[in-house]
Formats: structure tokens, C-alpha cells, sequence
């Protein structure tokens, strides 16, 4: 996920490492941070793979900063791109971090065509949908569960009734945004 951040970031313009490493913070959110120790092994690792390369900042040439260190500027290259791009088209794996991931897909729209719009909104959707699943199941099993105290079980519906609610925003959202690209798609062959 924060290689297709990278890449992506790249894509539109040549950056310094803190400039970065700033995005991807504000990106992530308040309670989660990309530490310098996750960010830098994994520069390097795209510079050794040659899907990065490091260019002179013209604006800083011959100008110190901090420590006497002049800042490094990074910029995507052709296999960068490539790898980009692949992965846009990658299948998003269920995990705790699968919003996240669609996040990085989602801020890149502009990059790719409707017809990948499109898949990675239906993966989405049915990410969304794996998850109602789990929270109506989760519904239903609490409900039913007499070992369970009636005070736990009580506060136990009202989350697990809380994030369905969110979850069915959520899918409503993203059927509304297919919606959209479909008629914007339709409109595009009147044309």
C-alpha cells in the first residue's frame, strides 16, 4: 500500500523524501504514523528496483539544509510507472488496512481509465458487502447467545448495529459513484 502511495505520489511530480513522508502522515490519519524507519528502507528498496531515481533539486542546488545535508529529490522512472500501474490493477486482499488501500487507488482515478474505475469500485463493493456479512452474522449470533449477560449483549448490538450502518453508507456510496461513471460512460458514446 504505501509503495502504490509512493508511486503514485510520484507520478505527478518529483519529491523530497520529508515531503513524503509529510503526505503520507496526513493521509494515514492522526493515530497512525509512517515512521522515517518504515519510509527510507523502503525508498531505497524502489531505487535499487530502479522504479525511483534520485535528481538534483534545482530550487536547492548549492543551498544546505538542517544538518549541512542537502535534501533528496526523488522522481518516478518508466518501470516506476509500470510498476504503478500494475499495480492499480492488483487485486486489493482482505485486510485491516483494505480501506487504506482502496484510499491509494481511489486518490489515482485520474490516472487510469473507466473500465479499471470500474473494477476497483465493484472490488470495493464487494469488500463492503464480505463485511455486512460478518456484522450480520455477528447480529444474529450475539442476539441468540443466552450465555452472554444482558448488559454485554445490550452494548454488543448497539456497536456491531453501529458499523452496519456505516457499512451500508458506505456501500451506498460507492454504488452511487458506479452509478455516476456508468452514466458519465454512457454519455461519452453519444458523443
Amino acid at each position: 500500500m504505501i509503495e502504490l502511495f509512493i508511486l503514485g505520489e510520484l507520478t505527478g511530480a518529483p519529491m523530497h523524501g520529508y515531503l513524503l513522508h509529510t503526505i503520507l502522515n496526513g493521509i494515514i490519519g492522526p493515530t497512525r504514523k509512517i515512521s522515517w524507519g518504515v519510509l527510507y528502507p523502503l525508498i531505497h528498496s524502489l531505487l535499487a528496483d530502479g522504479l525511483i531515481e534520485q535528481v538534483p533539486d534545482e530550487q536547492q542546488e548549492g543551498v544546505r539544509q538542517g544538518r549541512g545535508k542537502k535534501k533528496k529529490m526523488y522522481r518516478i522512472t518508466e518501470e516506476g510507472r509500470r510498476r504503478f500501474f500494475r499495480l492499480m490493477e492488483e487485486p486489493i486482499p482482505y485486510s485491516p488496512d483494505y480501506d487504506l488501500h482502496f484510499y491509494a487507488k481511489f486518490s489515482n482515478f485520474d490516472m487510469i481509465g473507466k473500465e479499471q474505475q470500474f473494477l476497483i469500485l465493484h472490488q470495493y463493493k464487494d469488500y463492503l458487502r464480505f463485511e455486512l456479512r460478518h456484522e450480520e452474522e455477528r447480529v444474529e449470533y450475539v442476539s441468540k447467545d443466552e450465555m452472554m449477560p444482558d448488559g454485554e449483549r445490550h452494548y454488543n448490538l448497539i456497536w456491531f448495529r453501529h458499523r452496519l450502518d456505516k457499512l451500508r453508507y458506505d456501500e451506498e456510496w460507492v454504488l452511487q459513484l458506479i452509478h455516476n461513471l456508468r452514466m458519465n460512460g454512457e454519455e461519452d458514446k453519444r458523443e
